[in-house]
């Protein structure tokens, strides 16, 4: 498994996120016209290997057709994968190192669909044996 099919099933198969999201929940760029509320995440550059380890950011857009909405649905994103203690645990095998949710100034308006975006940013840790 892929850091992002990960993070993909995990959204997928809480129902804290479906509750809210159903399935719109994608990998990559959210589809033009889509209903909201929806997540679409995909990977940033700049992750890292190291004596049999890696890293990789991962960025999330909570999207909804109002700021409370979308922030609402990024808190139950952040508190998926930071849990109790800042690290969630083992996600088959992947382990999250970072969780932040921007505060009010990172809520975007996205003026060409009248939407918000609430962006979430996760650091994925694991084995360099983990991805398959």
């Amino acid at each position: 498994m892929k850091p992002y099919q990960a993070v993909g099933y995990l959204l997928l198969n809480t129902t804290a996120v479906t509750a809210i999201t159903s399935t719109r929940v994608w990998h990559g760029l959210r589809p033009e016209s889509s209903d909201t509320p929806s997540i679409s995440y995909f990977e940033l550059g700049g992750g890292q290997r190291y004596r049999g380890m890696e890293n990789q950011p991962i960025a999330l857009n909570c999207r909804a057709d109002t700021p409370e909405g979308a922030r609402d649905l990024a808190r139950v994103v952040v508190n998926l994968f930071s849990g109790d203690m800042g690290i969630r645990g083992d996600i088959n095998g992947f382990k999250v190192g970072k969780c932040s949710l921007q505060n009010d100034n990172g809520l975007n308006s996205e003026p060409d669909d009248n939407l918000y975006n609430a962006p979430v940013d996760i650091l994925l840790i694991y084995p360099s044996k983990t991805v398959s």
